[in-house]
């Protein structure tokens, strides 16, 4: 009934209409868009590949659950406008293979991306399954140089839906969905191994997402120290077309990189006490006690 109490209470707020137009929207739209992302050639696919860029370190983008490389292509135009011009889209199935093995393709994309510009750093931005592949990847496989890793609509408390899966999906093509249960083995060594880590940890959420409330879309693990954006009254789809959020990012990673105006990297402030709350200083932030710190994009 989760679902349906939802989109009950939403129907109450009439401001909060545009976003599911919005929502919808998106959906046809993504829909449109999947056929021009369906191939992966790999690294051959980037563009001006030898050529130089204003920033040398790659960003690797990864998809969510049954999309494809073609979710990326308003935000990638963001990136490489801001002068982020090695950008590159893994695809991947996860109708044949887990979490585990996804992120293990993660990691072999990253480092071919590495090595084939020559640098030892890079980001990587995961939408929705995909930030759960990306987070799987750095915080156990080890993945090293990601600089930040940042997540949008991803469930990192776990979806609901997934606790009502027949245990035969275990073994079907669906199994990957069946691993986002909350306390499934995925999830439970997500939350286990959390600890403090050079990466920075960025998770974008949004009010009005159906399939990962807020809630469930931020890093509260307070030992990675994350930070978490709201991106107001936008759906699972329609965040990724926001100018509020491919600003946000572009922000972020020009941060990282000290881009000339972009500020210092923002992170969570580290308690002094076991029971005080930790701080960041972003845009209008709100300080939550599990010591995460949350911010509107």
């Amino acid at each position: 009934m989760a679902p349906a109490l939802a989109v009950a209470h939403a129907a109450r707020r009439p401001t909060t209409y545009s976003g599911h137009l919005k929502e919808l929207t998106s959906t046809v739209v993504t829909a449109g868009m999947w056929p021009m992302g369906f191939r992966d050639h790999g690294l051959s696919e980037l563009t001006n590949r030898d050529s130089p860029s204003p920033v040398t370190t790659p960003v690797l983008l990864i998809h969510g659950y049954g999309a494809n490389k073609s979710n990326w292509l308003f935000i990638s135009r963001y990136l490489k406008q801001a002068g982020f011009r090695r950008v590159h889209a893994l695809n991947y199935n996860p109708f044949t293979a887990d979490i585990p093995a996804l992120a293990q393709q993660c990691v072999d994309r990253a480092e071919e991306l590495k090595a084939h510009f020559g640098v030892d750093r890079i980001h990587v931005i995961g939408h929705s399954l995909g930030g759960i592949i990306a987070r799987y990847a750095v915080q156990v496989l080890g993945l090293e140089g990601v600089d930040v890793c940042a997540t949008i609509a991803s469930p990192h408390g776990g979806v609901r839906l997934a606790r009502y899966g027949s245990p035969m999906a275990a073994i079907s093509p669906l199994a990957t969905g069946l691993q986002l249960r909350p306390d499934s083995a995925v999830m439970t060594l997500l939350r286990s191994s959390a600890r403090p880590l050079p990466t920075r940890f960025v998770a974008y959420y949004s009010n009005l997402d159906m399939i990962v409330p807020a809630k469930r879309s931020m890093i509260i693990e307070p030992e990675l120290a994350a930070t978490n954006i709201l991106v107001k009254d936008h759906g699972h789809l329609s965040i990724m077309l926001s100018r509020q959020l491919s600003a946000s990012i572009v922000d972020q990673l020009g941060a990282a990189e000290g881009l000339p105006g972009y500020g210092t990297p923002v992170r969570a402030l580290a308690a002094k006490a076991p029971s005080a709350p930790a701080v960041a200083a972003v845009r209008p932030a709100r300080t939550r006690k599990n010591g995460t710190s949350t911010a509107t994009a």
